[in-house]
């Protein structure tokens, strides 16, 4: 059944907000700015247009993972896609506005879902439920949540780990500082993936459940030019989450870039290789990751291996927040659909 155009529209606004509020929280571009290699500034006009081009280019396969996979197929109601796009804004904004924080928008909408899905029946939805889950995509999705930050540690420490033992064999001060000269371009280079990566990935977060509506099937046409539909929500998404990271992104990545371990090129470059390579490979095969995860793994590999200290308060913190981010989204998601159900 398709939607009227004016509830059609707002989904799509709505689809934006939550991408702005997923911007808001990009912490990609941290260990460029971490490294001096870029200032805050240039950091998010950087990202914020690599994030476009990288959602509509790579987006569609994971959004169709958190979108129809993780409830088997089945069609999400009007009010059910409503409800878990408003709490994931609602907490993406609590989290990034406050205290800065990088959570996981991936945990987010899975959180999200699964309330949702599970809360549907108590308002007079049949056919939904905890059974109308599909557990093995879940156990697919924590499994990777779990799995790649380990292998991202074990990345960025060995690349660091080598370049460590490349510095040590620069002649004088003039050829170390020209290592971490060809490092700040290479920080470049990979930043560029990471950020294509993460843009591919995270636009899922946000138009998941928008992308499986009818309206956005098949193609459509633009004068004489005829595209699939689901570039849309991918492009409302990009330029979404593109205006979050430069309007409210720059206190997450001041976070990670000075309040965890400090960096230098080289050690930026190690952590964003590790996050980069893991993150690309996940968005191909349509696997949604956490690139929060991943920096901040890769992050403390680096502060590991170069024998910095790590602050232990701040990871502290994130850590806190990943744990609380699913069970947070699902309470949200079900209060957001308990107050307008009524209205549907």
């Amino acid at each position: 059944m398709e939607l009227e155009p004016l509830l059609l529209g707002a989904l799509l606004v709505i689809s934006f907000l939550v991408a702005f509020a997923i911007g808001s929280n990009d912490e990609a571009m941290a260990p460029a700015v971490g490294a001096n290699v870029f200032t805050v500034r240039t950091a998010v006009l950087i990202g914020g247009f690599i994030t476009i081009v990288g959602a509509v280019s790579l987006g569609s396969n994971v959004s169709e993972k958190v979108g129809s996979d993780l409830v088997g197929g089945k069609t999400v109601s009007t009010e059910m896609v409503f409800s878990v796009l408003i709490s994931i804004a609602i907490w993406l904004i609590i989290a990034s506005s406050t205290k800065g924080l990088p959570i996981s928008t991936t945990q987010c909408i899975v959180g999200s879902i699964i309330g949702v899905a599970g809360f549907a029946p108590f308002v007079g939805y049949d056919g939904w439920g905890m059974e109308a889950i599909d557990w093995f995509v879940v156990l697919e999705v924590f499994a990777g949540w779990i799995i790649s930050p380990i292998i991202g540690f074990l990345i960025a420490a060995a690349v660091f780990a080598v370049v460590r033992r490349l510095q040590k064999r620069a002649q004088g001060f003039t050829a170390l500082e020209r290592q971490e000269q060809i490092a700040a371009y290479g920080l470049a280079v990979f930043l560029i993936i990471t950020s294509l990566s993460r843009g591919g990935n995270d636009v899922a977060n946000a138009i998941a459940p928008v992308i499986v509506l009818p309206e956005f099937l098949g193609t459509t046409q633009l004068g004489p030019f005829v595209f699939s539909a689901t570039l849309i929500p991918l492009l409302v998404g990009g330029c979404g989450m593109a205006l979050g990271l430069i309007v409210i992104g720059r206190k997450v990545i001041k976070t990670l870039a000075t309040e965890v371990v400090s960096l230098s090129p080289s050690s930026a470059l190690s952590a964003t290789i590790s996050v980069a390579v893991i993150l690309l490979l996940g968005t191909l095969i349509g696997l949604p990751l956490s690139g929060t995860h991943l920096l901040v793994a890769a992050l403390i590999a680096v502060g590991w291996v170069a024998d910095t200290p790590v602050q232990m308060q701040q990871v502290k913190e994130i850590l806190i927040s990943w744990i609380v981010t699913v069970p947070v989204s699902a309470i949200l998601g079900v209060a957001v659909l308990w107050m307008i159900a009524p209205i549907f």
